[in-house]
């Protein structure tokens, strides 16, 4: 009888022991570093703006894994994310030589050999859609910041991001800027305007937006001319251009294709009384600099996310600058590394707040955000999201001056706080020429 109760306590104890051990949860693994898959075109027809993503990259993983007390931006104090034990973060960037098909695969490996938390990429809104469907069927967060195409947050996709404006808002600045300057001491006599565009998604998104616009605006849209992305020359474009003669250019193209437009336009002779542009050349801070040398990009308009001329007395954004110059051998962040950085410090901040890598606590902590102007170097109204697009991201509408650099115009209040007169009419080739250089 004793060795009977002996043997039920003994028996008793394991299934007590058993019970107790499937009861616990299983132990999470301790996060060593979080990884961000980084896409980015460093060759081939996008690399001045995959350079620039690139830098920002850098300066984003200098600020998260390095200790700036007085940097006031997500994660800026301290060292590595708190969130996760200190971890440090680790962007592995790859070129994607600025093919859509070559960005596919190496998402592809990103995900399944190198087992990244996130991806982020491509820069360019062409590209990034190529690659949204296997970031989707992964199950993985994924964002790009610059991208401005509309239709990459209208898919109803669950695990893509983007902390920059669309160009539903960006654009409709344009026009508005267009139809109330009119009223406030501008030109009276525009009437006209032609389309000139690439043929890739963001392009023909900016042409969809801009052929609903600007006859709301009241203007005539008198040619609207896609030319192929990469194209050598642009003559016969030009030509077209120049018999439609109208008041207002709205030019959409990346950097190698305006610099052809614009030797083009040169030997033609020509150039109409506004040109107006939407991110592409505009964007890149690499070609603004570049204009200096031959006051080409001077009375140029454009749209932009932010007020670039007013932000760069924030004490925020002089320091990210300071970071970012250590990369970028000396330049300036333009707008585009200004909406890459913004997103990427908001990346940070959601896997902070997360805790985790893990991809539904990384979506729900994305979906939770709500943050505040003064945690950005940028003039948005903040970061929250719908359906993966931040509605408070903003847009102005800004004009390169003869100092080469950017200038505020649009909307009103911010264009009196700049107290810069807008260059009217666009300079003539023979003016750029007789003008002092900024460089």
């Amino acid at each position: 009888m004793r060795r009977s109760f002996v043997r039920l306590g003994i028996l008793l104890t394991l299934v007590v022991a058993a019970l107790g051990v499937s009861r616990l949860a299983p132990a999470q693994p301790k996060v060593t570093e979080v990884l961000i898959g980084s896409v980015l075109p460093l060759t081939g027809t996008f690399a001045s703006y995959g350079q620039q993503y690139l830098w920002s990259a850098q300066t984003a993983e200098d600020i998260v894994n390095n200790d700036y007390p007085d940097l006031q931006v997500p994660l800026g104090p301290g060292k590595g994310f708190p969130g996760l034990g200190g971890a440090p973060i680790k962007f592995i960037v790859r070129d994607d030589q600025s093919r859509g098909e070559q960005a596919r695969t190496i998402v592809e490996q990103l995900i399944s050999v190198n087992k990244v938390h996130w991806i982020n990429g491509e820069g360019t809104s062409g590209i990034t859609s190529l690659i949204q469907p296997v970031v989707e069927s992964a199950g993985l967060p994924m964002t790009c910041h610059p991208c401005a195409s509309p239709t990459l947050t209208e898919k109803g996709l669950k695990w893509f991001f983007r902390t920059g404006p669309t160009d539903k808002t960006m654009v409709a600045s344009v026009f508005t800027f267009l139809h109330e300057w009119r009223d406030r001491g501008g030109p009276t006599n525009l009437k006209t305007i032609a389309f000139f565009m690439c043929d890739n998604l963001f392009c023909q998104d900016n042409r969809k937006v801009a052929s609903e616009l600007a006859p709301r605006a009241g203007y005539q849209i008198v040619l609207d001319l896609t030319s192929k992305t990469g194209a050598t020359t642009l003559a016969s474009e030009v030509q077209r251009l120049q018999a439609a003669n109208p008041d207002v250019l709205f030019l959409v193209q990346y950097t190698a294709d305006t610099n052809v437009f614009q030797q083009d336009a040169r030997r033609a002779g020509w150039n109409p009384k506004v040109i107006i542009t939407s991110n592409g050349a505009y964007s890149d801070e690499t070609w603004l600099q570049a204009q200096k040398k031959s006051n080409g990009g001077a009375g140029w308009l454009g749209r932009d996310p932010t007020a670039i001329d007013l932000v760069h007395d924030r004490p925020a954004w002089k320091k990210v600058n300071e970071i970012y110059k250590k990369y970028s051998r000396g330049q300036n962040m333009g707008e585009l590394a200004m909406r890459e950085i913004t997103g990427l410090l908001w990346m940070a901040d959601v896997i902070n707040r997360a805790k985790s890598v893990e991809p539904a606590a990384l979506q729900k902590a994305a979906n939770e955000t709500k943050m505040g102007p003064e945690q950005l170097i940028i003039d948005y109204k903040g970061v929250q999201f719908e359906n993966g697009q931040n509605v408070l991201a903003t847009g102005v509408v800004t004009q390169i001056g003869w100092d080469g650099e950017k200038h505020t115009v649009w909307p009103w209040d911010l264009a009196a706080k700049s107290g810069f007169k807008a260059v009217y009419p666009n300079p003539s080739w023979q003016e750029r020429e007789s003008k002092p250089k900024p460089n």
